[in-house]
């Protein structure tokens, strides 16, 4: 036996389609496959090592070696409910992109509803482990792939655009804009700068600026700008991204500027704003709050009444509303901060502020609409506020490496996408009492799919699941594309 051969007991050991070498007595395995050459002549071509054989042990595989062996077990629940319950967003998706790029926008838009904000570096490792492997098994979602196609959404955005229109064709016509602060920690952004949040944040910042149906909860456009801009000069951008004609909109403070309104004014639109106290116009409202019209107002099972006045402040109509029950809480709330002897609180204080407890001030181009109106049209605004705690809580995007200004962008659309299977998918659940969004989906993450004998079954379905399934109109089989 020569020096460098391997015996006979030692090869028996290797797994199939291996090759093992002796190396100073020690016998390594490697994989090996054959491979034809140009001239047509086979040989074996080694590939990277797998483990080692001790004689009297056996084989011994590398800790990294089940990595890369077949996967037996998937997720299978809470994709395969999100799938079922999604179908008009990957069918908008259809109607304005190829298939290839709708289908791998809308897988990677689901793995980040499902698993919150995710890297494209970790996009791949989470299709692999889940029931869209085997749902769309021809995707490829590298990071090279994903990269392309944040980079397309993000440089030819004619069928973004064209998903965009189509979004705002179909809402009702009465939208909600406002921004969102997301921390950038990569110094190669193009976006990325020091913006107002930067003490609370203590790092750089990007702005995502959205704006959505306040009467479906559906989101119709987002883009994402530099930390420094504020809101009122982004939204000039935002209103050059599509027609916007004959529109409501109901919009944050931030927004207010006297160019802003001109452009919230124009080809039809009309406008809801609260102003800050610092305002000229706020401040004459406020001067006196001697408010003779009342009316009821109900959110749900609560109900309170709002005092208000109504008039013309150079040529702007404003209202001014007091919510009597609001009014109470935050005098209660500052007498019970007085009464712990808390610093800042005083009954000076609080003499000074309690007229202006569960005050806001409303500035409309609404001419036509009665108080009551405006006011609750005004309040469907705040749901806004929901889905900006989905996109900071579930979908944790707080910290963002993103370097290039056309990736950014690219991720800004798949945001939307995810936010638009989050509206569909509440309305599917819905018909669950008692469970939100997240319940469902952490009871459908026990369900898994296992590989016996080459065929995928569903396993793990208690009497809970099943029911959960049924309700959510989702089978309990697996089935592939």
């Amino acid at each position: 036996m020569g020096k460098y051969s391997v015996p006979e007991s030692i090869r028996k050991q290797k797994p199939k389609g291996t090759m093992v070498k002796n190396i100073s007595g020690y016998y390594y395995v490697y994989k090996y496959k054959s491979v034809q050459s140009d001239n047509g002549k086979r040989s074996t071509e080694m590939g990277k090592i797998i483990g080692s054989i001790k004689p009297d042990v056996g084989f011994v595989p590398n800790e990294n070696f089940l990595c890369d062996s077949e996967i037996s077990t998937l997720e299978f629940g809470e994709y395969a409910v999100t799938l079922a319950n999604s179908h008009n967003t990957l069918t908008l998706l259809r109607e304005c992109f190829n298939p290839k790029d709708a289908l791998m926008i809308y897988t990677v838009a689901v793995i980040h509803f499902i698993q919150g904000f995710t890297y494209m570096k970790d996009i791949k490792s989470y299709y692999e482990m889940s029931y869209l492997s085997i749902k769309y098994p021809s995707l490829k979602l590298g990071y090279k792939s994903l990269s392309s196609l944040y980079d397309n959404l993000g440089r030819r955005q004619g069928s973004v655009i064209k998903m965009e229109e189509k979004l705002i064709a179909g809402s009702s016509r009465q939208l909600a804009i406002d921004g969102h602060v997301i921390g950038c920690t990569s110094n190669e952004n193009d976006l990325a700068a020091k913006g107002y949040k930067f003490r609370k944040i203590k790092e750089p910042q990007i702005n995502l600026l959205m704006a959505y149906d306040i009467n479906t909860g559906i989101p119709l456009l987002s883009r994402i700008y530099e930390g420094a801009s504020t809101d009122k000069v982004s939204v000039k951008d935002l209103f050059n991204q599509v027609e916007l004609k004959n529109m409501l909109f109901v919009i944050d403070r931030g927004f207010y500027s006297t160019d802003n309104i001109k452009l919230f004014t124009r080809d039809g639109n009309s406008y809801i704003m609260p102003l800050g106290k610092n305002l000229t116009t706020c401040k004459q409202a406020v001067s006196s709050l001697d408010m003779a019209g009342r009316f009821m107002y109900q959110q749900g099972r609560k109900a309170t009444v709002i005092e208000y006045k109504d008039e013309m402040i150079d040529g702007y109509r404003v209202i001014t509303c007091r919510d009597l029950n609001e009014s109470v809480a935050e005098q209660t709330n500052y007498l019970r901060h007085m009464g712990m002897g808390e610093k800042g609180y005083t009954q000076e204080g609080f003499d000074k502020l309690k007229d202006f407890m569960g005050v806001i001030v409303l500035q409309t181009s609404i001419m036509t609409k009665i108080p009551q109106e405006i006011y609750e049209i005004y309040k469907k605004r705040w749901t806004i506020e929901t889905y900006f705690k989905y996109f900071k809580n579930k979908a944790d995007c707080n910290s963002l490496y993103q370097q290039d200004y056309y990736k950014t962008q690219g991720l800004a659309f798949i945001m939307l996408v995810s936010a638009l299977i989050l509206r569909e998918f509440e309305d599917a659940v819905a018909a669950v009492k008692g469970k939100s969004v997240q319940d469902c989906l952490l009871d459908a993450r026990m369900v898994k799919a296992d590989k016996r004998r080459g065929i995928w079954a569903v396993c793990n379905c208690r009497k809970k699941q099943v029911e959960l399934f049924e309700t959510l109109k989702t089978k309990l089989a697996v089935e592939i594309e």
